[in-house]
């Protein structure tokens, strides 16, 4: 068959035409590579794969290949925000969710191989590769996404499809550039610069390539928005009382307003204060944008050893994000405070609702440090066996990534310490002969009423010394590592056997690998010494894998060929054997038809396995939602997941216009998902009205104080849907050249059962906040022109996603979100150098997010907050 461009591919293809005169030496290559098969001989436009370039990436103005994959419309429901509410512990990561199926379930490659999964899981449990992590944007030469079932070829977690990611290997020369970027709206807060550059020239029978990248950027805080605030209330500081003698009537202490809390009045003001509620806006501290320093690496060194080719390939990173959290987390225990507290003006004793600092007292931070690296080796050689040419290629692969998070938190034993007058450092403790509260032995004590900044006389009673802050807040620090080792020997043809259409290519291999994981706290959190994270154990596990595989192209006609592959892997006692038969017609020169069927399958992640991990979620108690810890452990008990996917598509490649469609079906059993603690509150509620599941952990007040959740199979998912792409050929006129393409995708169905409520959902059109899913709008789409004339070049591009439920509040609809984009370049020759600047804005009319009630305000996992985002960028090839 004659190799043409694929319809998906096309307007990445487009795009990178257009950007000529700014293309780097290695583009100009071959496509020899196809995604979604071992033997040689497939073309492109085979399988159904969206091709995007790094051209393509930088033409259309995302920053990295994250927000570029986040914005496919053949994806949804990916983590690329700052989202302190569902992203506990994975804040300065990217990762992507093809069809919504889950973020475990897009097998990541980069040059064909697998990598580790970051340290740390999603707050739903799902494991995932850090598109942060990966690789210099600038050392990117194509990424290759099949929107198929790969199994087959590939292995577990290539359920809904892979993305591949190919390197600047054959790089000649040395291109770099400085780019500033940020939103227009807020002074400077989450803007930043990046500087990359990357060099590669021939050493005698070998060839080097080098790049580095460096991203510096300052954080965005919800206060500083329009949005953000008030979307977010829960207990203050001060806070409020409940007064048993009044029927636990609840009482807002006096200072409310003047603290910063938020005064929710019940009635009139009496005797004793007034009834209500004094409450903190926490969401206007958590980071929109969070604070990121950045370093990336990579290296390659590719030649040849006489008849043996070889490439060694380095790559890492070094990230340091920090954001913004609440000042201080609730305290759950909900302590009766003494009537003889000073301040107490009720009398008796009471129940404190509230935290330890209030919103005075500024933001907490959080700190998280990723470490990455990634080590890659191939050594490939062609030999004649039995009169038949094979190549013959082993590979090896090392990648691990470390993290080190930290949060702070009210410390259970030291605040009950401090309640009765013996918090501080040096305090001998109540049974050392030393009164409560004698500060001159280091005791004091912690006063709830009126505390904070509010009262700042240190001769006051009611006046809480630094000390006593320090004692009773707590820190905990997570160190967790994971690794995976990966070799794989494979020995492909391109005439296995003579047929009268044609040889039959194929490809056989083997393939083992090892994965690790370890998650470490601190001595506290190991205690469950924590007032509202609670706390949990430290972890570990491995996971060893070792798999047969074959894949073949048969010719059956000169105009019809099938494509046979199967795999046998085996991961520590789950077991499958995968196959796939996938079916090309060349109906005409122009119009080529293509079908598919595959089984794959994915084995439990080993945080779905062995994790024990405690993240805060957004949960509805049954009249208003709140931030609570949610447990989840691990089961080792699950099954693998397995999915039949169905495809169907046709590709036309005319003069003028390259045309896509591919209708796309996913049966998928026994998914693997965390109960969703929603569910599991509603169903609890919908019984008898009142809270007696085991799984809910109440406070003395009757509050829910922790909810306990697990990994569990979901009986199905189906889902179906169509792609659909157009590319306009590239047309001379005499204003210049002009181009243009469009992509959209429809999802049809996405028909789930949920686990814990045991009822049929339709996912496709919802938000999906009180199930396992997430965000599945109908339609997303993007359109754009491209225009270049002499040294000038220009993008204008559209990207729509429609409306969708919000199945968190009931009745309300989050709106359709459509922004424009635009971008314009102009190349010139200084001095033998190539320069380009380029000067751009994501957004340009600054449309908003659709707003979503809920903690930030909007739909973090499918929306972006920034509003617009204005950049330009020097670029220098030489």
């Amino acid at each position: 068959m004659p190799l043409r461009l694929l319809s998906s591919a096309a307007p990445a293809a487009l795009a990178a035409a257009l950007a000529a005169p700014a293309m780097a030496q290695d583009e100009a290559a071959d496509i020899v590579t196809v995604i979604g098969g071992r033997a040689p001989g497939a073309q492109i436009e085979d399988r159904p794969v969206t091709l995007i370039t790094r051209e393509a990436i930088e033409q259309a103005g995302f920053a990295d290949l994250g927000d570029a994959l986040a914005f496919l419309p053949s994806v949804t429901g990916s983590e690329f925000n700052e989202d302190p509410g569902t992203q506990n512990d994975t804040s300065g990561t990217s990762s992507v969710n093809l069809r919504g199926l889950g973020l475990g379930s897009t097998l990541v490659l980069m040059n064909g191989q697998r990598q580790t999964v970051a340290s740390v899981s999603a707050d739903d449990g799902a494991s995932f590769v850090d598109m942060n992590a990966l690789v210099p944007t600038i050392a990117i030469s194509r990424v290759e996404v099949l929107k198929d079932g790969a199994s087959p070829v590939y292995g577990s977690d290539a359920v809904a499809g892979v993305i591949n990611v190919h390197t600047r290997d054959d790089f000649q020369g040395v291109e770099a550039h400085a780019e500033l970027r940020g939103p227009t709206q807020y002074e400077g807060s989450g803007a930043g610069y990046e500087l990359a550059a990357i060099a590669g020239r021939d050493l005698g029978a070998v060839h080097l390539v080098a790049a580095l990248e460096w991203l510096d950027r300052e954080g965005l805080g919800g206060f500083e928005t329009g949005f953000v605030p008030g979307t977010g209330l829960s207990l203050g500081q001060p806070g409020s009382y409940l007064v048993p003698s009044r029927g636990f009537a609840s009482y807002a202490d006096p200072f409310c307003t003047q603290g910063g809390g938020i005064l929710v009045r019940r009635g009139p003001d009496d005797a004793t204060g007034t009834p209500g509620s004094c409450l903190i806006d926490y969401a206007q501290f958590f980071s929109v944008v969070t604070e990121e320093e950045r370093l990336q690496g990579f290296a390659a060194l590719t030649g040849e050893a006489g008849d043996t080719r070889f490439a060694l390939r380095v790559s890492g990173a070094d990230q340091h994000v920090e954001r913004g959290n609440s000042p201080s987390l609730p305290n759950l225990d909900f302590p009766l405070l003494d009537a003889s507290l000073a301040g107490n003006v009720f009398g008796e004793g009471v129940i404190w609702l509230g935290r330890p600092l209030g919103a005075k007292a500024g933001a907490a931070r959080r700190r998280f440090d990723h470490e990455t690296v990634r080590v890659a080796g191939e050594l490939a050689r062609d030999i004649d066996w039995n009169g038949t040419s094979w190549t013959l290629q082993l590979n090896a692969t090392y990648s691990r990534n470390d993290l080190r998070a930290t949060i702070t938190d009210t410390l259970e034993d030291n605040f009950n310490l401090a309640l009765d007058g013996f918090g501080g450092a040096s305090c001998p403790g109540p049974n050392a002969g030393v009164a409560a509260g004698d500060e001159s032995a280091g005791c004091y004590f912690f006063n709830p009423f009126g505390s904070g900044v509010v009262v700042t006389d240190p001769s006051d009673p009611r006046f809480n010394a630094p000390e006593v802050i320090d004692f009773i807040i707590g820190q905990d620090i997570r160190d967790s590592r994971a690794d995976l080792t990966v070799i794989e020997a494979v020995a492909s043809t391109p005439s296995l056997l003579a047929l009268p259409a044609g040889d039959v290519s194929a490809a056989f291999g083997v393939q083992t690998r090892r994965e690790t994981l370890r998650v470490e706290h601190g001595e506290d959190f190991n205690a469950d010494n924590f007032l509202f994270i609670i706390g949990g154990p430290d972890y570990s596990g491995a996971l060893d894998a070792r798999a047969v595989f074959a894949d073949a192209i048969v010719p059956v006609t000169e105009r019809f060929e099938l494509q046979l592959a199967a795999r046998h892997e085996d991961i520590d006692g789950f077991a499958s054997t995968d196959p796939k038969i996938a079916a090309v017609f060349e109906a005409s020169e122009a119009l080529t038809l293509r079908a598919s069927w595959s089984r794959s399958f994915r084995a439990p992640s080993l945080h779905q396995r062995v994790s024990a991990t405690t993240t805060l979620q957004s949960l509805f108690t049954g009249s208003a939602s709140s931030f609570l810890p949610v447990r989840t452990v691990g089961n080792e008990n699950l099954d693998p997941e397995t999915a039949d996917t169905f495809t169907l598509g046709a590709v036309w490649s005319g003069q003028a216009l390259t045309a896509g469609l591919d209708l796309w079906r996913i049966e998928y059993e026994d998914l693997i998902v965390e109960e969703n603690p929603n569910a599991i509150l509603a169903a609890d509620l919908a019984d008898d009205g009142i809270f007696n599941d085991p799984r809910v952990e109440l406070s003395s007040i009757g509050d829910v104080r922790l909810v306990r959740a697990s990994f569990v199979n979901a009986p199905k998912v189906e889902a179906q849907g169509l792609d659909a792409s157009l590319a306009g050929r590239p047309v001379e006129t005499r204003y210049g050249m002009f181009g243009w393409g469009a992509r959209a995708s429809y999802v049809d169905e996405f028909t789930l059962i949920d686990p814990v409520l045991d009822t049929t959902i339709d996912g496709a059109g919802n938000r999906n906040f009180t199930n396992f899913a997430r965000s599945v709008p109908d339609y997303r789409a993007s359109a754009w022109i491209d225009w270049a004339r002499a040294a000038w070049d220009a993008r204008a591009g559209l990207r729509h996603i429609s409306s969708y439920d919000d199945d968190e509040n009931p009745g309300n609809e989050i709106d359709a979100w459509t922004v424009l984009d635009l971008q314009a370049g102009y190349t010139f020759d200084a001095g033998g150098t190539r320069t380009r600047l380029v000067a751009g804005a994501l957004n340009l009319t600054d449309e908003q997010p659709p707003f979503v009630d809920t903690p930030l305000g909007y739909d973090t996992k499918v929306h972006d907050a920034r509003g617009r985002v204005a950049y330009v960028r020097v670029e220098f090839v030489r």
